[in-house]
């Protein structure tokens, strides 16, 4: 599992090659074996293959182009009724999970953000998804993760420093 979890690097390139519905099935298994809060189990996953869909969400923000090169794109929502205090914890363990799965069977994945902030900011990204793939409105939008082969080699990082972190108090 260490060596999933260190090999995990965002991948931004991808090869034209679909993904098989098993390996894409297990990510989505592994999503939602993720922990959440009281069990509320709050997430919703859209499954993107489309060419036009995944187009469409590359221009979602400046950060998300690679959208439309990658084979799948998962959109990673909640019902926030569900959930309405840890919705955005639940749904990042069920990301993290699918990414780390994903590593295990050769695919590459990048978390692109799309939720917007609390009450009064502005909420047009998870308006765009929404419209986009028919997201119901009580839906919240957290993340796009792309997800396909590698067109290059991964380049996983180096660990956080130890110094970061404390042991029984800062």
């Amino acid at each position: 599992m260490l060596k999933a979890i260190a090999d995990r690097c965002s991948v931004r390139s991808y090869k034209p090659d679909p993904v098989p519905r098993e390996a894409l099935e297990e990510v989505l298994k592994a999503a939602l074996h993720a922990p959440s809060g009281t069990n509320a189990r709050p997430w919703h996953i859209v499954v993107v293959t489309d060419a036009a869909k995944r187009a469409e969400l590359s221009q979602l923000h400046r950060w998300a182009y690679f959208a439309s090169e990658s084979p799948v794109v998962l959109v990673f929502c909640a019902d926030v009724e569900k959930s309405p205090h840890w919705w955005i914890e639940d749904c990042s363990a069920a990301v993290e999970n699918a990414m780390i799965q994903a590593v295990d069977l050769g695919l590459g994945t990048c978390w692109i953000g799309v939720r917007g902030g609390g009450p009064g900011t502005d909420m047009s990204r998870e308006e765009y998804v929404r419209r986009v793939v028919g997201i119901p409105e009580r839906i919240r939008v957290l993340a796009l993760v792309t997800l396909g082969y590698p067109a290059g080699p991964l380049q996983p990082k180096e660990p956080g420093p130890m110094e970061n972190v404390h042991w029984e108090q800062w």
